[in-house]
């Protein structure tokens, strides 16, 4: 169906542009939270949303153990 292509899509989308983890073939599960309710995404700041993910993802980066930076990094080089 339709909708069920357009949640797919969704999902990859946000997967893969704003919400990217180092798993490289996984999506995170928060993501799938916001697929499931199509007519509220409208409701949601994605701006907020991202840049707390963003900044989240920093701070893992940050450690010792850490080996890359994970996140949106077109939106951390547009915020430089």
């Amino acid at each position: 169906p339709p909708a069920r292509e357009a949640q797919c899509y969704l999902l990859l989308l946000l997967g893969s542009t704003l919400f990217v983890d180092n798993s490289k073939d996984r999506v995170s599960a928060v993501v799938n939270l916001f697929v499931k309710r199509p007519d509220m995404l409208g409701e949601y700041a994605w701006g907020a949303g991202a840049l707390a993910y963003l900044y989240r993802q920093l701070g893992i980066a940050s450690r010792a153990e850490a080996k890359g930076v994970a996140g949106c990094l077109t939106l951390l080089q547009c915020w430089i």
